[in-house]
């Protein structure tokens, strides 16, 4: 198993590590503060290529998702400086690929222009009540009528609402109860007057990602807007890939929480001994279980990243899993750890640890939380999944 970054992506790699400690970090705490999207670091994004990771190189990308070790370094490093921005960026290069994915040639092209153009293609599939076992139909319904799809609803946790360009909506499409077979793709331009507000976003953590509802009504779309076919956004070797790149992001926040205590620990002394207080052996403890907890994470994240080239997103799906379980709780952990070694400046809004501690506990719950990757990592071993059972 070769976990080495591909000297052809180094430079993304390096690039992302300068960005996110140059231009992403020093913003991050105002676009957390005033719960509004991170639009000047992610223009410079844009600018610097890393909205394109995804797309075909044929048509103008890194197609960054044929070699996934890159793609979640790259995303882990970016999220050091900002994890709201990070994770933005992971959902529309996820939802560009998918789209890329499953579209005709005519709108991979489509796709391909609208992400060379700077324009931002936000995921919407949430619905109040609806599981994350995706075993319901949706209430947000398209109704095709003539050369068009006409689109009702109402959407909650819609990153990126009012901001993105482009929304790719999950819909039901016609009546039958199989989402398998009804639950579908539909790519709108943002600006249709059929979409507004609904709800405004003013959440405890990842408030950067204005993660608003959105209320749909009378969205007419010609029927070419229709990505794939039905069943698509579900499709076993698609939908798995979102929760990697969601373990890379939010452990950055368990990696910025590491890497600024453990600075702020070796300059900080107190009387009457006036040394660091990494002189002090429980100090020490809890530096070397947060630093076990951070390789630990990085290493599930860099199988699974693995996993998914070697066997492809459906064998891989328990492993992505797991590694979004331990990074999860190493990150929580790791930011608890840090703000115990701060003591009680690790509180105050004037340092980071604080933010970075909610952005982590954020990571428990997204979906998938930590119980359905449990639940998916068991039932792959109870059902003698090859890649789980083994020792790849």
């Amino acid at each position: 198993m070769d976990l080495t970054l591909n000297p052809k992506n180094q430079d993304l790699f390096e690039r992302a590590k300068k960005i996110a400690g140059e231009s992403l970090a020093p913003r991050a705490e105002m676009y957390d503060r005033e719960a509004r999207f991170p639009r000047e670091s992610f223009d410079m994004l844009i600018r610097e290529g890393f909205t394109s990771l995804t797309l075909p190189e044929k048509i103008g990308g890194r197609e960054l998702y044929s070699d996934p070790t890159a793609y979640v370094m790259i995303l882990h490093e970016l999220a050091k400086g900002c994890v709201n921005t990070a994770m933005l960026l992971h959902m529309h290069n996820s939802i560009t690929h998918f789209l890329i994915t499953l579209g005709t040639p005519a709108q991979q092209e489509r796709v391909a222009a609208i992400v060379r153009g700077g324009k931002i293609i936000a995921s919407h599939g949430g619905e109040a009540g609806t599981s994350t076992q995706w075993n319901r139909r949706l209430d947000t319904r398209a109704e095709r009528i003539g050369d068009k799809y006409v689109i009702n609803g109402r959407k909650v946790f819609c990153s990126m609402a009012g901001e993105a360009d482009y929304y790719t909506l999950w819909v039901q499409v016609g009546d039958d109860p199989d989402v398998r077979k009804s639950l579908s793709f539909l790519l709108c331009p943002a600006d249709h007057p059929g979409f507004t507000i609904d709800g405004q976003w003013n959440s405890y953590a990842m408030r950067g990602t204005v993660s608003h509802g959105l209320r749909i009504e009378n969205v007419d779309v010609p029927a070419d807007c229709l990505i794939g076919k039905g069943g698509d956004p579900i499709r076993v070797d698609i939908t798995p890939k979102f929760g990697l790149g969601y373990s890379a992001v939010y452990l950055g926040a368990g990696a910025a929480a590491y890497e600024w205590v453990l600075d702020y620990a070796r300059n900080r002394k107190l009387k009457p001994d006036n040394v660091p207080i990494t002189s002090y052996q429980p100090i020490q403890r809890l530096i070397g279980e947060m630093k076990i907890e951070l390789e630990k994470g990085l290493l599930m994240i860099q199988r699974a990243a693995w996993t998914l080239k070697t066997f492809g997103a459906e064998e891989a799906f328990p492993a992505i899993s797991a590694a979004k379980f331990t990074a999860a709780e190493a990150s929580a952990s790791i930011t608890d750890k840090a703000i115990k070694i701060a003591g009680g400046s690790g509180l105050l809004r004037d340092y980071p640890l604080e933010r970075y501690h909610r952005e982590a506990r954020a990571g428990l719950v997204m979906p998938p939380n930590s119980e359905k990757c449990l639940d998916t990592v068991a039932k792959s071993l109870i059902e003698a999944n090859p890649v789980m059972a083994g020792t790849p």
